[in-house]
């Protein structure tokens, strides 16, 4: 008797669940990828199986992010994260999808500043612009 009441119930619930209108039957369109950009220092690089992880320095890239072996330029890629990484390195200009996958990266904008010689005797000369 009780397992024909709990039956009873059980059918009633999906009953009433089949009422509703399931507005999910059309195919939904695709949402446009999300993609953010920013620039900054690279403070870690480190080689997974089959692809790299990169921490970025301060606030607006926080997290992992990963550079597919699959990306076009990746030798190209990784070596400019690698130059950014280096003490006195360049930031870089990163541009990655909402799942953390970097899609590109450049060298940041130069700005303008002084050369240091080589030669701690030669003279410092504040016209020329570091490559």
């Amino acid at each position: 008797m009780l397992s024909f009441i709990m039956v009873l119930l059980l059918t009633g619930d999906a009953q009433a669940q089949s009422k509703k209108i399931n507005t999910s039957i059309y195919e939904q369109e695709a949402e446009p990828e999300k993609t953010e950009s920013f620039s900054a220092k690279v403070r870690v690089v480190r080689d997974i199986s089959d692809e790299v992880e990169v921490f970025f320095e301060g606030d607006k890239a926080k997290g992992a992010y990963i550079v597919p072996r699959s990306l076009p330029r990746y030798g190209a890629i990784v070596q400019m994260l690698e130059k950014s990484r280096k003490p006195g390195g360049p930031a870089v200009s990163v541009t990655a999808d909402s799942e953390k996958r970097i899609k590109s990266v450049e060298a940041a904008a130069k700005g303008g500043g002084f050369q240091v010689p080589e030669d701690p005797n030669q003279k410092w000369d504040f016209g020329k612009i570091p490559d």
